[in-house]
């Protein structure tokens, strides 16, 4: 029996664990918890260490689904599984949600994380939830990729459905295993697996402020638009308003006066005593949160961060 394994990685809600579960012949080994943090905007489980499937490919061959977990946090489960499990996979499967504010930022995100590990290997950018939003279309994904220099397919796909997962999983295969009847394949898993397209349905859709509130120790949330104004906001101490105001104002200047230091993204300012207060800035938004000074800084930031990929500017979010 010929092994094979494919890696897939991306976001939080790409659609990894979907993927993996609409084609396993085996029950998924998923490690989900109840989400704590931004993703409960999005749905109620995430992946904390990996999930796992396998396809029968016939008789003599087989295909062992590895996916990692989507948030930055358990980015040691990503060394991992790239080093452990999946050290010797035939390639990596990309997932990018194009709902996100900037999809493009996550496909240079996991291929810098992950750059010694493609480029020894096979990479796919499987696009997800163009049913919901339709642009960047296939060009632009072609014409980012090219400038970041990255060699790969770009493929957009439903991975509720079957058959558009098993294109993945032939593409590549294809090149090492000619005799493989892709189609008797597909009506298998169609038969065992189904296919819904209630499946993969976000379970919330909060606003900006309540996700960000239901993450344990922020205390307060202001969110403000590219000139500066309030779009939602719960911080009814005028001091802190201000200073978050002032915070988001010093990072576009030192943005542009400072220019050597590149984009400011977060300014945070933490104090023994009091909240830490800190502002993550976007193309043309910034997330200001009062915080407890427990909350480690980095998760805070990915927390911010995510928040920020799934809001747009000009929704009602107070």
């Amino acid at each position: 029996m010929q092994d094979y394994k494919i890696l897939f990685t991306g976001s939080v809600c790409s659609g990894k664990s979907t993927a993996i579960r609409s084609l396993s012949d085996i029950e998924t080994l998923d490690t989900d918890a109840r989400a704590s943090d931004v993703t409960v905007r999005r749905k109620k489980n995430t992946t904390i260490a990996m999930d796992y499937g396998v396809l029968d490919l016939g008789d003599h061959a087989r295909v062992h689904l590895y996916g990692t977990p989507g948030q930055e946090r358990f980015s040691f489960m990503w060394d991992l599984l790239s080093s452990e499990f999946a050290h010797d996979a035939i390639g990596m499967v990309m997932l990018v949600d194009n709902t996100r504010k900037d999809p493009f930022r996550d496909i240079r995100f996991y291929a810098n994380e992950f750059r010694e590990y493609i480029e020894k290997r096979r990479l796919i950018i499987a696009v997800t939830h163009s049913d919901v939003q339709p642009e960047p279309n296939y060009h632009d994904y072609l014409n980012f990729i090219k400038e970041l220099g990255l060699f790969t397919t770009v493929m957009f796909v439903d991975v509720r459905d079957p058959r558009a997962v098993l294109g993945i999983v032939e593409e590549l295969i294809m090149a090492v295993e000619r005799d493989i009847q892709w189609d008797q394949i597909c009506d298998r898993i169609l038969s065992t697996n189904g296919f819904s397209l209630d499946f993969y349905k976000p379970v919330f859709e909060e606003t900006m402020l309540d996700a960000a509130m239901n993450k344990r120790g922020i205390k307060g949330v202001l969110h403000l638009d590219k000139d500066q104004e309030a779009l939602c906001s719960n911080i009814d101490d005028p001091q802190e308003r201000t200073i978050l105001k002032n915070l988001g104002r010093l990072s576009k200047v030192i943005s542009d006066k400072a220019d050597f230091m590149g984009h400011v993204s977060n300014i945070v300012i933490a104090g023994p005593e009091e909240n830490t207060l800190s502002v993550f800035t976007d193309q043309d938004q910034a997330l200001c949160l009062s915080s407890e000074r427990d909350i480690s800084l980095p998760v805070l930031r990915q927390q911010a961060n995510d928040l920020l990929q799934w809001s747009k500017e000009n929704e009602n979010l107070g």
